[in-house]
């Protein structure tokens, strides 16, 4: 994504003034600006969730160390009688903060509200698990040289970043993508202690360190990847002053093209809560 960015803005002779992380901003910033347009389509496209245990506390808190957008939390599930069995999983109370849906399907009134980084909880119930389903936005990109110790199933992030920023929190980086030596592959842990990132499916040839370069990727599907560039790119020719009718006519095709993609994808997808893809 960095390279593709590069080539189609390098020709500017003010280019090489930019100072360090001003490229991996530019594509922060475009994949942020492609999520917001997503959700306003479907708002469920980044729905993920973690469980919480009840103990019997009115208020519990949600930990900002996690890469969740808690800003829209999208639903809550009573999930204490079987987390796997479809019809418990319909039992939801939607809502706008601080109220719920009347539903007849509702065996149990789940009364929440949100107040800074708590769920509040009134009726204090000592037992259960609550499905918090809410927005997981992508995390901020990175690039540089890989590390040493990496394996076929995992890879060591930089010592140092070359652009970008390392967060030192493990399971940051969980769902994220990274690319090496024409490799991508999804991370399914991460442990910051050691800056190692556990890949699926496995290296077909493993990362060499201080040679190859890893650079983090979009979560998204491939076919929004090109969006996220276009967007830098146009953001970029418009900082130095370029003509961007060119790419502007290309972000405009994406946007046709991701449209009716959500379109044929909100027809077909069963209004059930399981059925939301994570990642």
């Amino acid at each position: 994504m960095l390279d593709d960015m590069r080539f189609a803005v390098s020709e500017n002779i003010d280019y090489s003034s930019l100072p360090a992380n001003y490229e991996i901003n530019k594509l922060d910033e475009a994949q942020d600006d492609l999520c917001d347009e997503l959700l306003i389509s479907s708002p469920l496209i980044l729905a993920s969730y973690f469980d919480l245990t009840l103990d019997g506390s009115m208020r519990y808190y949600i930990p900002d160390s996690i890469p969740y957008d808690y800003e829209t939390i999208l639903m809550i599930t009573n999930i204490t009688d079987d987390a796997n069995l479809p019809s418990k999983t319909v039992v939801t109370a939607w809502h706008d903060r601080l109220n719920i849906i009347d539903d007849t399907m509702l065996t149990d009134r789940i009364v929440w509200s949100i107040i800074d980084n708590n769920i509040e909880f009134p009726n204090c119930d000592s037992t259960g698990t609550m499905r918090v389903w809410y927005t997981r936005r992508p995390v901020g990109f990175f690039y540089g040289l890989v590390g040493a110790g990496s394996t076929s199933l995992t890879v060591t992030f930089p010592t140092t970043i070359i652009m970008g920023e390392l967060i030192s929190q493990n399971d940051y980086y969980n769902g994220m993508k990274v690319y090496v030596n024409g490799q991508i592959r999804r991370i399914t842990d991460y442990v910051a202690s050691t800056k190692t990132a556990t890949i699926t499916p496995a290296w077909t040839t493993t990362p060499v360190a201080a040679t190859d370069t890893v650079e983090l990727l979009s979560p998204l599907p491939a076919q929004y990847h090109k969006s996220i560039v276009n967007r830098a790119i146009q953001s970029i020719k418009l900082d130095l002053d370029d003509d961007d009718s060119g790419i502007a006519r290309k972000i405009a095709q994406d946007e046709n093209r991701a449209k009716s993609r959500l379109v044929k994808r909100q027809r077909q997808m069963p209004e059930t809560v399981r059925h939301i893809d994570r990642f």
